[in-house]
């Protein structure tokens, strides 16, 4: 008997939707069976098994973009077109056990595509919901496909209870009283949703954000500064400014519930981003040089699973990704070109060189820092460096030439 077999119900969960659906007589549901093709919930008829079934159904949510079961479909019906044809659409419809609306297409064999299929849709709450039934031929399909409006006649709902579907509620809400400038509002909001949400890094991301971007507005005699917005009485005199500041210690609880949450989510390398970026802001690098060594430290002992915004996986490997974030911070204190920024890159450049020994762009950067200070044979053995780990990049052999000249090397600099 395969594993969790039951003649009962099974749970399909999806990130903004999930329902309850039951076996119909002489069906079973397994929850085990189908896991290695990402089916967590699939039903075959009695003493048959999923593997070997003439006849299977498989249930599962639709991808959390989509939340109207229409644009669901059609963009379905594009994908499998080439393989299954046009449908036929709408074959039948109903409504669900607990009266949501669901309609059935079918999918007949086609000379690139074996299998006789029909999808049952059900239109859900912030999600779409749909059951395939399957069928190796033409014959156990048509005394089998009854069985997929039984299963559609038992689907359930299910409230959202989750930490996602939460969190989703709580960022609607804050978003809401943004537009709304219910400011009162808003910081009790905040509150209870990483009070509620306690596993929803969004709930401390958007604190932290709301606090670090928390402003209030002064008017003064005073000429008016970068941003601000200058007043003048009516024969165009300037009198004045209205200045937009920072509100006293939101600073410090931005960092500090970013400080929480790369505890709490240390995979989430776009929280530890973030917290350097906010000590930057600040004008503390030796806390936001603190941070990304406590960044780099965990993802060199966790390259795997990390994370990014809104919890994507990272967009290269670790060891690619993460000297790239680094240099950007290297880069910020670069173009600000004076000596004590440069040492600031330097130190930038230094730590990425010492944990990403093949990344060759760091080492051009320190060879930069070297040059700029006239240590021409240190910014030359850089310089080599960079090349010798990445030959390509004609950049790297120019900076190596302009070294050379600057050394009277000339044989090396042709």
């Amino acid at each position: 008997m395969p594993a969790q077999e039951t003649s009962g119900g099974g749970i399909v969960h999806g990130p903004k939707a999930s329902f309850n659906i039951s076996a119909p007589e002489g069906w079973v549901l397994d929850n085990e069976s189908g896991k290695g093709q990402d089916l967590p919930c699939v039903l075959y008829p009695k003493a048959e098994s999923w593997s070997k079934a003439k006849t299977v159904m498989y249930a599962k949510v639709a991808s959390p973009q989509w939340e109207g079961v229409n644009a669901f479909v059609e963009w379905a019906i594009q994908g499998m077109k080439a393989k299954h044809g046009i449908p036929k659409e709408k074959i039948a419809s109903g409504k669900t056990k607990d009266g949501h609306d669901y309609f059935i297409n079918e999918y007949p064999a086609t000379k690139t595509y074996s299998q006789w299929e029909r999808v049952g849709y059900i239109q859900l709450p912030q999600g779409v919901g749909y059951i395939v039934l399957s069928s190796r031929d033409q014959a156990s399909y048509q005394k089998d496909s009854g069985a997929l409006e039984k299963v559609l006649k038992t689907l359930v709902y299910i409230e959202p209870k989750s930490e996602v579907a939460s969190g989703q509620e709580f960022a609607h809400r804050y978003r809401q009283l943004l537009d709304q400038h219910a400011e009162a509002q808003i910081e009790p909001l905040l509150t209870e949703w990483r009070e509620k949400a306690p596993d929803d890094p969004d709930a401390w991301i958007t604190s932290a954000n709301y606090y670090f971007n928390e402003r209030q507005t002064n008017i003064s005699t005073k000429p008016p500064g970068p941003g601000d917005i200058e007043l003048t009485d009516k024969k165009g005199k300037v009198t004045g400014s209205i200045s937009f500041e920072q509100v006293e210690g939101s600073k410090k609880r931005s960092v500090d519930l970013l400080e929480e949450a790369t505890t709490k989510f240390p995979d989430h390398l776009d929280i530890w981003c973030g917290l350097a970026f906010f000590y930057q802001e600040s004008g503390d690098f030796e806390n936001e040089l603190s941070t990304l060594k406590k960044m780099v430290a965990y993802t060199r002992e966790h390259p795997a699973q990390l994370k990014w915004l809104k919890g994507e996986p990272l967009s290269e490997p670790a060891d690619k990704f993460v000297p790239e974030k680094l240099r950007e911070y290297g880069l910020y204190y670069a173009k600000k070109d004076n000596p004590e920024d440069d040492k600031h890159w330097f130190q930038i450049s230094t730590l990425t060189m010492q944990q990403y020994p093949n990344y060759a762009e760091a080492f051009n950067d320190a060879a930069m820092y070297h040059a700029g200070i006239h240590e021409w044979q240190k910014a030359r053995e850089l310089a080599e460096k960079a090349h010798q780990i990445d030959p390509k990049p004609a950049l790297y052999l120019i900076n190596l030439g302009n070294v050379s000249v600057e050394m009277k090397d000339f044989s090396n600099a042709r």
